[in-house]
């Protein structure tokens, strides 16, 4: 798959790269850099993330609220309907939209569940053979079928931060929806001397948090643009310019000026280029294996008649998703600067399958008489198959 998260092995392989544990310092660089792309985004449009790509607006503008037209009418139908005892009509017409619901919030579950456990091991799977992963199901299924049928957006008001996190990343310049005022007031019924706006509350009845962007901009508002198209429907219809509620700035509704690049943004842009380019950097330069050299813990050498021996655990841990031979052996450097350094290398060929981990022991001696302090050498750990290659460095100890 393109993305699998693979929780069992604590690997994750994305986009033909394989992460594992090891690499989960990464997150911290690439949830930076994309944070801060997202204030520089809100900086200069808004909430153009919950209008047009967060989840939550895409499902309930493109999937949830299609079925339920298809099933139930326009909105106003739908309440006129609800309005009336109930009947045949209304029943059948309710069982039929959340049966809807239902399905399709299991298939979404299913295919969030795919990031975690591939398509062809859940398609060959039987539900009862993982209660615990049935029960995880029904239970995103349950949650999300409550979020379609019932909580819808008051996800956006009551449980996402992000709305009221937008107060303290726009300012006068940024782009948002907005009432022009100038030109709407004085409101009025039908077409008369006066403002623009009839005041037919269509930009009302169309928001799905129910707010009236005439007020101002407000924390509810998700910028999802269905207030423009409803208002600039009505001005069509009269005879007016279209551009009542529009995509403009306060400062451009008030002035009609509006500056594009401002301090913040070029903070909001520093910060987001940093953390990308730090990401990218340490991605590029991963290797297909870790290897770590530590000193065996207790006394750090021993001796061995006239040697002093230093022993140490090398640990090697599989990054990819296949079967690797790793050989170790000293550097050549080392070799040259400490020929009198011996080493005993119990395995100089070891093999770990996919994303396995070991520790293998080594030992490190020298003459008495040639030792005259601490010094470092260093080991090559390198894979068989690809030729990569990590140099650890490690110091030798005596008294």
């Amino acid at each position: 798959p393109l993305i699998h998260i693979d929780i069992p092995n604590r690997a994750a392989h994305l986009f033909g790269a394989t992460f594992t544990n090891q690499d989960f310092h990464l997150v911290f660089f690439l949830v930076t850099g994309l944070g801060f792309a997202l204030f520089v985004t809100t900086s200069l449009w808004g909430r153009l993330w919950c209008g047009f790509i967060c989840p939550q607006s895409v499902f309930m503008e493109g999937v949830v609220r299609r079925i339920e037209r298809w099933i139930e009418g326009p909105k106003m139908k739908r309440l006129k309907r609800a309005a009336k005892p109930w009947s045949f009509d209304n029943v059948w017409r309710k069982v039929l939209k959340h049966a809807v619901l239902w399905c399709v919030a299991t298939l979404f579950v299913h295919v969030f569940l795919s990031y975690f456990i591939p398509v062809r091991e859940i398609l060959a799977s039987r539900p009862w053979e993982h209660p615990v992963a049935l029960f995880w199901t029904l239970f995103w299924a349950g949650l999300l079928y409550f979020d379609f049928a019932w909580f819808r957006e008051q996800t956006c008001i009551v449980i996402c931060p992000y709305g009221r996190l937008q107060s303290a990343l726009i300012d006068p310049d940024t782009v948002i929806i907005g009432y022009d005022e100038k030109r709407g007031e004085p409101r009025h019924k039908g077409v008369a001397e006066g403002g623009d706006c009839v005041d037919c509350f269509r930009c009302v009845e169309v928001c799905p948090t129910g707010i009236d962007i005439r007020n101002g901009l407000q924390m509810e508002c998700i910028a999802c643009a269905n207030c423009i198209d409803a208002c600039d429907a009505v001005m069509e219809k009269i005879g007016k310019p279209e551009g009542l509620v529009r995509y403009d700035s306060q400062r451009g509704f008030e002035t009609g000026v509006r500056r594009f690049m401002r301090p913040r943004v070029w903070v909001y842009a520093v910060l987001a280029v940093i953390g990308i380019t730090v990401f990218s950097v340490r991605v590029m330069g991963r290797t297909s294996f870790q290897a770590n050299l530590l000193r065996t813990p207790g006394v750090p050498f021993s001796f061995v008649e006239d040697r002093i021996r230093n022993l140490y655990n090398l640990h090697i841990q599989n990054k990819t998703d296949r079967a690797a031979t790793y050989t170790i052996a000293a550097a050549e450097s080392t070799i040259a600067e400490h020929p009198e350094l011996d080493f005993i290398i119990p395995q100089e060929s070891v093999v770990l399958e996919s994303f396995e981990d070991g520790e293998f022991p080594l030992f490190a001696e020298l003459d008495r008489s040639a030792y005259d302090g601490p010094f470092a050498f260093h080991l090559l750990v390198t894979d068989s198959a690809t030729g990569e290659s990590k140099r650890i460095e490690i110091r030798f100890r005596g008294p």
